[in-house]
C-alpha cells in the first residue's frame, strides 16, 4: 500500500497518525510498531512559550498512536477526530493517555500524565472526505495547564492569505527521521482558497474552503507539518498579540515535502460546538450528544482514477511517464471504490503498455487510496519494423 502514515510499509494514506514506541503506556502493554512523528523545519519550544500543548497518546490491542492537541479548558483536550478512531467506532476511553506540562517527553512524570474519561468526534466529521476533522478528549482529572483561546466567527481576518500562523508538534523533523522527545514549532504563511485547492491536489481531492485551510511558507518553503503532529495547533496572533487557535492539523503531502501545502480544520467552525462541551463538562450544562461517525470509502470517480495513477505512474516510473507522449487511459469501475484503467502511451524508443487498479481502503481507522499496476514496455522498431517480433525483449514493471 502507499502511505503517508505507518500503518504499512506501503501505502498512501490521507492523514499524518502516527505509530511510536512506547511513551506514556508500558512497552509491555503493546507491540511497537514504526516510528514516524512532528514538525518539519522547526526548532525545539520551551513550554513558557506554548504551554497549552498536550501530546496525546493512545493503543490498540498491538500499535501505539501518537497525536498533538491542545488545551481548551481544564479537562478538555482539542485535537483531530481521525486520532479518536478505530475501524467504524471511536477507541475507548481508557486507550488514551495525555501529557500536559512539559515539552520534553524525556522529562514525563506522574503529574503531567492525564488519564482519559470519555472520546468524542465531532458530529460533523466526514471520514470519506476528512472535513469537520475534530474530537474531544474529556480528561479524568483537570490539568493545570492553561487553555488557548480558540478561534470564532469574529475572527476570519486571521484566516486571510498572508497570515503567519505556528504550527507545533512532537517528533519527526523529515519526512524519514526518527521521532523527537521534545516539541518542535515552526512558521507558516495562510494561502488563498484558491491557490489550497490546486496545490493539495496532488495528494488530497476533497479540499474545502468553509471548512478547512491551508498553508505553506514561500519563499523559503522550509517548514511543514509531518506524521504525529494531527491534532495539533495552527496559531495565529490576534490584534492584542494573545495566542488564538484557528486551525487543527489534519493532514499533508505524504513524504511531508515542505513546497506542498498543509490542510487544517477551521478551527471557527467547531468551536461553538466545543464551548457547549465546555460548557457541559466545567459547568454542569446539559451534555451534548456524542455521535459517532459512520465509515465509508470515499467514492472512487473516473477522474479522481485518472489523477492518482498518473500520480501513481509518475513516482513510480519517473521520465518514462511523465515525458510520455500520446498517452491513452480507457478506466471502467469496478465497484464504487475501485477503478481499473487500460494505459498505453510511447516514450523515447519504447512503448509502454498495461493496466492499473485504483482504489480506497481503510485501516486502523484510516484511509487510504492504493493501485495495482503491470505495465509492459518494448522498443518499438524492434516490435513494429524489424520483422522479428519474437526476438524483442519485452520487460514489465510490477506492483
Amino acid at each position: 500500500m502507499r502511505y503517508l502514515g505507518s500503518v504499512s510499509q506501503a501505502a498512501r494514506v490521507i492523514v499524518l497518525m502516527l505509530i511510536v514506541a512506547a511513551v506514556i503506556f508500558p512497552a509491555s502493554a503493546v507491540a511497537r510498531g514504526r516510528a514516524h512523528a512532528s514538525i518539519v523545519g522547526g526548532n525545539p519550544v520551551a513550554i513558557e512559550n506554548l504551554p497549552s500543548l498536550a501530546f496525546v497518546q493512545s493503543r490498540n490491542d498491538s500499535l501505539l498512536f501518537n497525536c498533538t492537541g491542545t488545551v481548551v479548558s481544564p479537562r478538555i483536550i482539542l485535537t483531530a477526530a481521525h486520532c479518536l478512531i478505530e475501524g467504524t467506532a471511536v477507541r475507548p476511553a481508557d486507550r488514551f493517555a495525555v501529557v500536559t506540562g512539559t515539552t520534553d517527553l524525556r522529562a514525563v512524570s506522574p503529574v503531567h500524565i492525564s488519564t482519559v474519561s470519555q472520546a468524542v468526534v465531532y458530529p460533523g466529521f466526514d471520514l470519506e472526505e476528512l472535513h469537520g476533522d475534530a474530537g474531544l478528549l474529556i480528561l479524568s482529572r483537570p490539568t493545570s495547564s492553561p487553555a488557548i483561546r480558540m478561534a470564532t466567527s469574529g475572527d476570519l481576518g486571521l484566516l486571510a492569505a498572508g497570515t503567519p500562523i505556528a504550527i507545533a508538534g512532537w517528533g519527526q523533523t523529515s519526512g524519514q527521521s526518527s521521532i523527537s522527545p521534545v516539541l518542535q514549532a515552526a512558521e507558516t504563511v495562510v494561502q488563498r482558497s484558491a491557490y489550497c485547492q490546486r496545490a493539495v491536489a496532488g495528494y488530497y481531492l476533497f479540499f474545502l474552503p468553509q471548512v478547512q485551510l491551508c498553508a505553506v511558507d514561500p519563499p523559503s518553503y522550509s517548514t511543514a507539518t509531518c506524521h504525529g503532529d494531527s491534532g495539533g495547533p495552527a496559531i495565529a496572533r490576534d490584534a492584542s498579540g494573545g495566542l488564538v487557535e484557528v486551525g487543527i492539523t489534519s493532514l499533508g503531502e505524504p513524504e511531508c515535502s515542505t513546497y506542498d501545502p498543509n490542510v487544517f480544520t477551521r478551527v471557527d467552525r467547531i468551536s461553538s460546538w466545543v464551548s457547549r462541551w465546555i460548557a457541559a463538562v466545567e459547568q454542569g450544562a446539559p451534555v451534548p450528544a456524542a455521535t459517532v461517525p459512520r465509515l465509508r470509502l470515499p467514492f472512487m470517480s473516473l477522474s479522481r482514477a485518472r489523477t492518482l495513477l498518473a500520480r501513481s505512474l509518475g513516482e513510480d516510473l519517473g521520465s518514462r511517464w511523465k515525458r510520455g507522449r500520446g498517452k491513452r487511459i480507457g478506466c471502467e469501475r469496478i465497484e464504487r471504490e475501485k477503478v481499473k484503467c487500460g494505459v498505453s502511451w510511447w516514450q523515447g524508443p519504447n512503448d509502454y503498455w498495461g493496466g492499473i487498479t485504483v482504489y480506497f481502503l481503510q485501516e486502523q481507522g484510516i484511509v487510504y487510496w492504493n493501485d495495482r499496476y503491470k505495465i509492459h514496455f518494448v522498443n518499438d522498431y524492434c516490435w513494429w519494423h524489424s520483422g522479428h517480433r519474437q526476438t524483442c525483449v519485452i520487460r514489465t514493471f510490477r506492483r
